[in-house]
């Protein structure tokens, strides 16, 4: 298993910045030094997308610095970060943004300069400035997935089907974005379609981190205490619902559920230990990857479609691992933009 950096201790610092230097590399015949900015590394998400960036930087012989905030939601100091790397001369940078206004503005700042920038983990283009191209997934179709695979745990827990089970469902959202919203609809749907007796009874930000999902998971638990599914809009939260259970006496994939998104590394860890239930698996290393690749493919002047569209694929113990062999990644494509609009990113017939 891919082992994950150790960059928790960055949370009470503002900035962190992580050169790759071109002696760590491969002799390549042109280097450049780029930036990539990740919201915060306060997730193992962010944390191996930066890993996969830095691997690939290295490989090209390129010098890549990563600066972020320390938390998801300081959106001005998301800006800041952005325009302190430009200031050093960047050649190109890559964002994931939350906040879409700051995203905006470190946008045209980037073209103000002339700077080439790319968006990672999010497929939504904005509705000013110019990116190279917006390299994510479809949140809303793996969120959906998730769901009929939830729905699949629940009815084999009360020996039915998925179109006839009942049972009791729990959603930790994350920080109001886009990005909480299209999980969650997706998720909803995902249910509708496959198991449409089963009652959300709850649903309610986490903030993205796993001890507020803790802490919301066990006051949910005192109110309901028969829910069979925790799902999180990201894994950490899903992991902290987990554990609320679990200290009430509950024993996970026999009296409850835990599902979420990314496929973080530590998660991957629990589902192999029987300790969680099911993630949508996005690989962020390989999505990490893919930033650098795009970013030399424009370098090279080649066409880089508007949405690079990474894999997502529901990560069970049964696939678990071929996923981490990585034999279920396939190459990115050209893919649909996504928007806050309610309805899938891929449009239904």
């Amino acid at each position: 298993m891919r082992k994950i950096i150790s960059l928790f201790a960055v949370f009470a610092i503002v900035l962190v910045v992580l050169p790759i230097g071109p002696g760590m590399a491969q002799d390549n015949a042109e280097t450049h030094y780029v930036g990539f900015v990740p919201p915060a590394l306060t997730s193992p998400f962010h944390v191996a997308m930066v890993e996969g960036a830095m691997a690939r930087a290295a490989e090209l012989g390129w010098t890549l610095e990563v600066q972020a905030p320390a938390s998801e939601g300081d959106f001005a100091a998301f800006v800041t970060t952005v325009e302190q790397l430009l200031e050093k001369g960047v050649e190109a940078i890559s964002i994931n943004p939350i906040g879409t206004d700051s995203a905006i503005t470190a946008v045209l700042a980037a073209n103000e300069r002339g700077v080439p920038i790319l968006a990672h983990n999010f497929i939504t283009p904005f509705d000013q400035g110019e990116v190279v191209t917006y390299v994510g997934y479809d949140q809303w179709g793996g969120a959906e997935s998730l769901a009929a695979y939830a729905c699949e745990l629940i009815a084999g827990k009360y020996g039915t089907t998925a179109a006839e089970t009942t049972g009791q469902l729990f959603i930790l959202e994350g920080i109001e974005s886009i990005f909480s919203h299209r999980r969650t609809q997706g998720f909803e749907a995902g249910l509708e379609k496959n198991c449409p007796n089963v009652t959300v009874v709850g649903s309610q930000s986490a903030e993205w981190l796993r001890t507020r999902g803790q802490e919301v998971a066990g006051i949910a638990l005192q109110q309901h205490p028969d829910i069979d599914v925790f799902y999180g809009n990201s894994d950490e939260m899903a992991i902290g619902a987990a554990l609320a259970a679990q200290d009430l006496g509950l024993v996970i994939n026999e009296d409850f559920f835990a599902v979420g998104i990314d496929g973080n590394q530590p998660t991957l860890d629990l589902l192999a230990g029987g300790e969680f239930s099911a993630t949508l698996g996005v690989d962020p290393y390989r999505m990490g990857v893919t930033v650098i690749d795009a970013m030399a493919a424009h370098f090279a002047g080649e066409e880089v479609p508007q949405i690079t569209l990474t894999p997502s694929v529901v990560v069970t113990p049964d696939n678990l691992a071929a996923y981490l062999a990585g034999d279920l990644w396939t190459t990115p494509i050209a893919g649909f933009p996504e928007y806050d609009n309610n309805l899938p990113t891929v449009p239904e017939d």
